[in-house]
Formats: structure tokens, C-alpha cells, sequence
């Protein structure tokens, strides 16, 4: 049991805002989330600003939000805490909030992190490379598009 003092649980909450919303609200914002964290005795472990995007289906008319993710430890009611200052904020749209683990490994969370982050980037670099081959067989022109042909029925009744 002793091995196992000092680990926390680990959590991630990821939550949309409205595209409208200025930086420095934002920042704002997470950095109250950050204050949570802290007066409840945990970390901010990794955060992403992952930026403006569509939305799946439109939330009180907004079809894009910016989306903002983060992991964090802490003890108690961190999470009931983080989510009713969400549900405070009127631009916040929704919110999500996941237990990771009851024994949070933060260095094992930070290199698993920076893997996948090696491996996206690596595969964009492949994917780079094998459109430039292409580009480079079809003599470094992109094929011109060509609309369908049209009728000539269809032609004279557009006039």
C-alpha cells in the first residue's frame, strides 16, 4: 500500500465555447479551471487549445465552438467543482468530463502523450510524401477538372 501513496486520480474535461469568445475570456477561463485544480490539491497535467471547429449539429444556433481540453489530478470534488463553473458560464456550450485512472501516472501520461504526437507527425510526414510521388509521376501538374458535359437541351433552357 505504500508504493501507491501520493498517486491521485487523473481526469480529463474537454469543453466547447462559443467561436465568438475572445482570447483573453478564455484564457480567463481556464485559468479559474487551473485554480480549481490547485485549491483541490492536484495538477494541471497537459493542456490543448484545439481551436475553432465545426460542430456535429448546431448548439443554440452556433454551428462552431472552440474546443479547449484538458488533463488534470486532484482529490475530492475537483471534477463536480470544474463542471458547476462550466455550467455558470453561459458560452461554455458543453462539457465532458473523464475519470483516466484512480492511480494517475503522469510521467507515463506525458510520454504515452508525446508518442502519439511522434507517430501523428510522422505519419503526416508519410502522407506529405507519397502525395508529392504522385505529383511528381503525373509530371507536377494536378489533373485540371472537367465538368460533365451537358446536353444542349439543357443548355438553351438556362437562357
Amino acid at each position: 500500500m505504500e508504493k501507491n501513496a501520493g498517486l491521485i486520480p487523473g481526469f480529463e474535461t474537454t469543453f466547447v465555447t462559443g467561436p465568438e469568445m475572445s482570447d483573453e475570456t478564455l484564457k480567463t477561463l481556464v485559468d479559474r479551471i487551473g485554480g480549481i485544480v490547485t485549491q483541490f490539491g492536484g495538477t494541471v497535467v497537459h493542456n490543448e487549445d484545439w481551436g475553432k471547429r465545426k460542430l456535429a449539429y448546431p448548439i443554440s444556433k452556433e454551428t462552431r465552438g472552440h474546443y479547449t481540453y484538458f488533463v488534470y489530478t486532484g482529490k475530492g470534488d475537483v471534477v463536480h467543482e470544474i463542471e458547476r463553473n462550466l455550467r455558470l458560464n453561459d458560452q461554455v456550450f458543453r462539457f465532458l468530463s473523464v475519470n483516466l485512472e484512480k492511480e494517475f501516472h503522469i510521467d507515463g501520461f506525458k510520454k504515452a502523450r508525446a508518442d502519439q504526437q511522434a507517430a501523428a507527425k510522422r505519419r503526416e510526414e508519410e502522407r506529405e510524401a507519397r502525395r508529392e510521388e504522385r505529383m511528381a509521376a503525373m509530371g507536377g501538374e494536378r489533373r485540371p477538372y472537367a465538368p460533365r458535359a451537358q446536353s444542349e437541351s439543357s443548355d438553351s433552357s438556362e437562357e
